[in-house]
C-alpha cells in the first residue's frame, strides 16, 4: 500500500473518531481523488478493519460499528487537536472537522 493510501485510511479513521461518519465526498474533497478511488479506499478500510464501521442506509454514510468508536489506526483526541491547530495556523497539513 502506498503512503498516500495510508494517509487516506488514517483520514477515514479520524473522521469516524471526530465526526462519527464518513462519506466518499469527504475523501474526494480533501485529497482531490475520484469517487471511484474514494470507494476503493473505503473498501480497503473495511477489508482491513471489518468490525470498525458499517453503512447506515438511512443516513447514506458510513458510521462506527460501535457506539463509542476507538481508533483502529492509532488516532487520538490529541491528534485531532494538533491537526486543528495546524489548520488554524494556515498549514496545509492541518485538518479541521467541518460539521
Amino acid at each position: 500500500m502506498s503512503w498516500a493510501e495510508e494517509v487516506r485510511l488514517d483520514f477515514i479513521d479520524l473522521l469516524l473518531l471526530a465526526r462519527g461518519r464518513v462519506v466518499r465526498t469527504d475523501l474526494v474533497e480533501r485529497f482531490g481523488i475520484s469517487m471511484s478511488q474514494a470507494s476503493g479506499d473505503i473498501r480497503s478500510f473495511i477489508q482491513q478493519y471489518p468490525d470498525a464501521m458499517l453503512y447506515d442506509r438511512s443516513a447514506k454514510c458510513y458510521v462506527p460499528a460501535t457506539r463509542r468508536y476507538r481508533s483502529v489506526r492509532g488516532q487520538s483526541k490529541r491528534t485531532i487537536d494538533a491537526l486543528a491547530q495546524l489548520a488554524a495556523a494556515g498549514s496545509r497539513l492541518g485538518w479541521r472537522d467541518q460539521p
